[in-house]
């Protein structure tokens, strides 16, 4: 009995050594591929990560270019750029449930917003497509493995960036304004979130800011632009 019980311990021990293994050698393809992964499933439009660099034996790490693509209907640039985004593990959650990241920031995010002819954004669609994922991921024969583990992040901080405004469809000017600061604290909880609901709660604070100033100067300036129009035909009437 006692032999069984060392032997099944070994066993133990080798699946873990071997998951560990697994997770160095691979913990950067699995965060890539998760954040893009969730990324678009919540943000309704491709999200690419050009490379991730992640330590293990530090805990540190960097997440550069994360784009997301604009929606049909607009350019082909892309509606978010994220110069790079650092992060700090707790290397001892590694292996539990759920993985705590003590911080992530991200550096120099710049968001270009577009106008179109009927006054529709492009940071307001996708923030559309991101509040109304939980309604589609609920969709019968939506795949849920169910074997993600869950992430709890204590600080998340986006600091200042820049949205470049384009409002040159209803016959305004570009524009470029300062994006303030963003920060969330203890996302998560205890129990930590799954990967997709990280992503939304993320992706929902980025674009409601982004919406925020594209909406305090592009929508103004589509109104004003209205206002004009609508007093140079009240004036062409006015003289017959």
């Amino acid at each position: 009995m006692k032999q069984k019980l060392i032997i099944a311990a070994l066993a133990v021990l080798i699946v873990i050594a071997g998951l560990f293994v697994y997770l160095y050698n691979s913990i950067d393809s699995i965060v890539k591929n998760g954040v893009e992964r969730y990324g678009t499933d919540v943000c309704g439009t491709k999200v690419s990560v050009g490379s991730v660099d992640i330590s293990l034996k530090s805990g540190t790490g960097t997440i550069h270019d994360v784009r997301v693509a604009n929606p049909d209907g607009f350019s082909h640039d892309s509606a978010v750029s994220l110069g790079s985004a650092t992060l700090a593990l707790d290397i001892g959650s590694i292996n539990r449930d759920p993985i705590v990241i003590k911080e992530i920031r991200v550096a120099k995010p710049v968001v270009s917003a577009e106008v179109d002819e009927k006054l529709a954004t492009n940071v307001g669609i996708i923030r559309n497509h991101i509040e109304n994922y939980q309604a589609r991921a609920a969709k019968p024969g939506k795949e849920d493995s169910g074997l993600e583990k869950r992430i709890a992040i204590r600080s998340f901080v986006v600091e200042q960036g820049v949205l470049k405004g384009d409002a040159t469809r209803i016959g305004r000017e570009k524009g470029e304004w300062d994006m303030p600061p963003i920060e969330l604290s203890n996302l998560g909880g205890e129990t930590g979130a799954r990967p997709e609901g990280m992503a939304k709660v993320i992706s929902a604070a980025l674009f409601a800011r982004a919406e925020q100033v594209a909406g305090e100067h592009l929508k103004a300036a589509a109104v004003q632009e209205i206002k004009n129009e609508a007093e140079k035909k009240l004036n062409e009437i006015l003289k017959k």
